[in-house]
């Protein structure tokens, strides 16, 4: 897997009717359509996400390769629940194996797909959001959408701004990452063909990348005190969010699916 596969937590700039919604609206819609995809039955919940998501991406203008390879980091996660479910889901068996019910069987095979397919869309719900959505705007909905929490003590803005702090350096270490695996290259450290050396290369990345982490978080921690920035005083927006026509119509046709997802 390249690096640069890797799309959580980047942007790409668009102008399109789902660039444009409200971030409330597309986290509380990814909310509803991720509820919806595990309350509903069969594959009939599967198939309207999958439909829904990639109606989604259109209307977004985003490339279709460019935007399924979210789903290239997470495909050991999606392979291994596929394995587990064949291994020890028992049925009706469709090949003989030394397996620890005599082999595959349907009920394993059907159940491992089922949820393999669920873990995909659940990631590409997540990435359609942060693909589509500025890092400052996702911090303005999620502190609005976690506004009511004030009263039980919690602070949405520190939570908001840890989020999205961490979503947005992804892409920003993954970049540092590929800088420092050419300057091995340049040099000529290449890992082998052999696992043990491609561990000795992830080992050589990591020390580096922790160096950079370290010294990222203290250059951000000290622009944000010479702005004089404090998470308790009364914070305005320069562009402020509200929720539009275009925005409740949006959250109409989710709940449409979702209603569909659960009850069909």
């Amino acid at each position: 897997m390249s690096l640069n596969d890797i799309t959580l937590g980047r942007y790409v700039y668009g102008e399109s009717v789902l660039h444009r919604l409200d971030p409330r609206t597309k986290l509380a819609g990814m909310l509803v359509m991720m509820t919806a995809l595990f309350a509903g039955g069969g594959w009939t919940a599967p198939l309207l996400a999958g439909v829904y998501i990639f109606a989604a991406c259109r209307l977004a203008g985003l490339r279709l390769v460019y935007f399924l390879k979210s789903l290239v980091p997470f495909r050991w996660l999606i392979l291994v629940t596929l394995i587990l479910n064949i291994l020890f889901v028992g049925g009706h068996t469709l090949v003989e194996a030394p397996l620890p019910y005599g082999g595959v069987t349907a009920e394993g095979l059907s159940l491992g797909v089922l949820y393999s397919a669920r873990i995909a869309l659940l990631i590409l719900m997540s990435s359609l959001v942060t693909l589509t959505t500025q890092p400052v705007v996702l911090v303005t909905g999620v502190e609005k959408l976690l506004g009511p929490t004030r009263k039980f003590g919690l602070k949405p803005h520190e939570i908001a701004l840890a989020m999205v702090i961490t979503i947005r350096f992804v892409p920003v270490f993954i970049e540092e990452a590929v800088k420092i695996r050419k300057s091995f290259a340049a040099r000529g450290l290449k890992p082998g063909g052999g696992p043990a050396a491609r561990i000795r290369s992830v080992s050589m990345l990591l020390l580096p990348l922790f160096v950079s982490a370290v010294r990222r978080a203290e250059e951000l921690a000290v622009a944000m005190e010479c702005r004089l920035y404090r998470s308790t005083s009364v914070r305005t927006r320069y562009n402020d969010t509200h929720m539009a026509f275009i925005d409740w119509t949006a959250l109409a046709i989710t709940l449409i699916f979702a209603v569909g997802m659960t009850l069909l």
